[in-house]
């Protein structure tokens, strides 16, 4: 974080673009959710980032009733908790960072990351329900493409093919 804040004092926040893939995404996110709450709102370019989440659409992909209704279970839970323990969801840093939108590259078959195309779908449809996680926003692109059998989804060689099947949101 610190060389981040350094090259950023240095250079300007127009100058300093932030990249990473999987765990090197999740670090990005984090320096720009940092300099975002600063008023810094850099350019940033992340593939496959982490998202923890229970795959609730994978393994009920059949039964729309069943994942809307875990849905509803774990939102509602969620919140509950947050509300016993005194937990306000820190709004003013949430509000801070709204105006930082990273660019997100997640491919939909991968299920270390493709929680963000849920989370996202969840956040248009919802935004009255307050900070659901870490992003207010974001510009998402989706890979559809299906990958090919000797490779994992997660790997960021899926990015690099010039006829790739994408989605953007």
């Amino acid at each position: 974080m610190k060389y981040v804040e350094d090259r950023v004092s240095k250079a300007g926040s127009s100058k300093v673009w932030l990249t990473g893939h999987s765990l090197g995404a999740a670090i990005a996110m984090l320096a720009g959710k940092n300099m975002a709450k600063r008023g810094k709102f850099l350019e940033s370019f992340l593939f496959n980032p982490p998202y923890a989440s229970f795959p609730i659409e994978t393994i009920f992909k059949d039964n729309k009733n069943v994942i809307r209704g875990l849905q509803l279970t774990i939102t509602v839970i969620n919140g509950g908790v947050a509300l016993a323990l005194g937990f306000s969801g820190d709004e003013d840093s949430f509000a801070a960072i709204s105006g930082w939108k990273p660019c997100l590259f997640v491919n939909s078959r991968d299920f270390i990351c493709h929680g963000y195309i849920e989370h996202f779908k969840k956040r248009r449809k919802s935004d009255d329900f307050g900070p659901l996680h870490l992003l207010p926003s974001s510009n998402l692109t989706e890979n559809l493409s299906p990958p090919e059998e000797s490779i994992s989804p997660h790997k960021l060689c899926h990015w690099w093919k010039p006829d790739l099947n994408l989605r953007c949101t």
